[in-house]
């Protein structure tokens, strides 16, 4: 579903740069389908899949774990010449060089649900009150900016997924920003938070958070309310999971054609499965370091395993999107699980 109202439109038209970078920012809650889905994209000729850039800062630039090529993210030697144009960018001020400037510090200091409101409202008011945004979204543009130089890239994917990224708030300058907005069953979500997941770019193993069900619940609604405000400011398209997981090439096709992109003809694509080349995600679920053939099947697991009080309490924390994203109140089991 394309937001094709006037107003959305026109302040979007009306707000672009010539050589602005085209940034297709996936949003919407974790667990939802978006690795897959910025790893698929990263196939796609034009298409540079980032990962989750939010994590460049404090996992690339700080701890220097894996990207999706395998190498730490210092010696990729793609991320290597990303990070040398984008300090060239920011050459003569404080940003430069980006690995030692601790963008992470500012991040940390925006990113926050209590911010929500000044996020919101911080492109209306004017830049230059705000120093910890100021360098946060000024480091942003330059590598931004670096990638497609480097890449030869038109289309960054940004799969960070938190709405009130700047980047999604569409403050970061030059950037043309369009909202790819990833939607699963809530239910699903908190089940899947629930389980065990090592993360596989670290040299020790590692656990990612597991969240109980009122957690994930209300933010999945959060994360939504926020994507839904987001819409009516810039061109976006619902990713529905099920149509992800079963019809993947219909999802391309859509989101290129949100960016004004061919598709091409997604050769590495099959209804059920894909071959993927590694990409140079700097963050994200593990799935960002699979590649090669993959298979592609929708996960019901959830149906049948998860809680009872689980579901009960997901049900009603998300009832009032349900009906929104077409989500049956009572979902329904699953006779076998159909895929991880």
């Amino acid at each position: 579903m394309v937001d094709t109202s006037h107003s959305a439109r026109t302040d979007h038209a009306a707000g672009r740069g010539a050589e602005d970078v085209k940034v297709l920012f996936l949003a919407g809650k974790g667990r939802s389908g978006g690795t897959l889905l910025a790893n698929l994209l990263g196939q796609v000729p034009g298409f540079f899949n980032v990962g989750e850039l939010n994590r460049l800062w404090d996992s690339g630039l700080v701890h220097n774990y894996s990207c999706g090529c395998g190498l730490p993210v210092q010696d990729c030697p793609t991320w290597r010449a990303i990070l040398a144009d984008a300090d060239a960018r920011l050459a003569g001020g404080p940003l430069a060089p980006l690995v030692d400037a601790r963008i992470d510090r500012d991040q940390a200091a925006v990113v926050r649900w209590p911010n929500i409101v000044r996020l919101l409202t911080a492109r209306r008011r004017g830049r230059g009150r705000w120093d910890a945004l100021d360098r946060y979204t000024a480091a942003s543009s330059a590598v931004y900016q670096a990638i497609v130089a480097v890449t030869g890239a038109r289309v960054v994917v940004d799969s960070s997924r938190l709405p009130i990224e700047p980047i999604g708030l569409g403050a970061v300058p030059a950037t043309d920003v369009r909202i790819g907005h990833v939607v699963r069953d809530p239910r699903a979500v908190t089940y899947s938070w629930r389980r065990k997941k090592v993360f596989t770019d670290r040299d020790k193993t590692e656990h990612l958070p597991r969240f109980g069900a009122t957690y994930s619940t209300v933010s999945w609604d959060a994360r939504n309310i926020v994507v839904e405000i987001l819409r009516r400011r810039r061109p976006s398209r619902t990713v529905p999971y099920d149509q992800l997981a079963r019809d993947p090439a219909s999802v391309l096709r859509e989101l290129a054609a949100l960016v004004d992109e061919p598709a091409g003809d997604l050769e590495f694509l099959t209804s059920r499965s894909a071959t993927i080349v590694p990409t140079h995600s700097v963050g994200g679920n593990p799935v960002r370091m699979v590649s090669g053939a993959v298979t592609i099947t929708p996960d019901e697991e959830w149906r049948n395993a998860i809680s009872a009080r689980d579901r009960s309490v997901t049900t009603l924390l998300a009832l009032p999107l349900l009906h929104r994203y077409g989500f049956p109140v009572r979902s329904s089991s699953a006779s076998a699980p159909a895929g991880n």
